[in-house]
């Protein structure tokens, strides 16, 4: 008998020893119902893709959201100059027109310059409520050509009543700035939030 127990100990020691894996029995259990194991593997394997998809989707957000605030802060620090038929270089060397629009454009890294009749077409409207950083607040569309439109970059609230926040805009006076803005638009209500298509 206490040689039994020294063969089956030394058996172990050396199995662990040498990298292998000791198996032990563990008491007899009831076999599962028949694909019931693989109905909760599968199901927890779904939840899992799920959380990680959204975390995933959650990152690239906001990823690309500090790509836009970090793309405007650098006609900010540039003190770009505003001028409806100039033009001013992003961080890749492509060129976009010195205005509110252009800014924009810049900052979303569109193909082009665009205008505020035609930068919704790029965007779509949110409430008040779903503003976020890289967002805007446009008077836009048909009618705004020239000074009638502006647009304005949303980068979070400066109150908590939500009645003013930080902008970043390419303004005729002040040329590329962040500064705080009442809502909408310094109490302009023809500004619409507005987010970028895709993000």
């Amino acid at each position: 008998m206490k040689v039994t127990r020294t063969l089956a100990s030394t058996a172990l020691t050396v199995g662990l020893v040498a990298g292998g894996t000791a198996l032990v029995s563990a008491p007899a259990q009831a076999a599962p119902e028949a694909g019931s194991h693989n109905q909760v593997r599968n199901q927890q394997s779904q939840n899992q893709q799920s959380q990680n998809q959204q975390g995933q989707t959650q990152q690239t957000e906001d990823e690309a959201r500090d790509e836009i605030i970090d793309r405007a802060q650098t006609w900010v620090d540039q003190q770009v100059p505003y001028d409806m038929t100039g033009y001013h270089p992003d961080p890749q060397g492509n060129e976009y027109c010195t205005d509110c629009s252009g800014f924009v454009s810049m900052a979303w890294g569109l193909d082009a310059s665009e205008n505020t009749v035609t930068l919704p077409d790029f965007a779509e409207t949110i409430d008040k409520e779903d503003l976020k950083p890289g967002d805007v607040l446009m008077k836009g569309g048909p009618g705004t050509e020239g000074a009638n439109g502006h647009v304005a970059i949303f980068n979070g609230w400066a109150n908590d009543e939500h009645t003013a926040y930080y902008g970043i805009e390419e303004g005729g006076s002040t040329g590329t700035v962040a500064r705080e803005i009442s809502y909408p638009y310094d109490q302009d209500d023809a500004f619409v939030p507005y987010r970028l298509k895709g993000l």
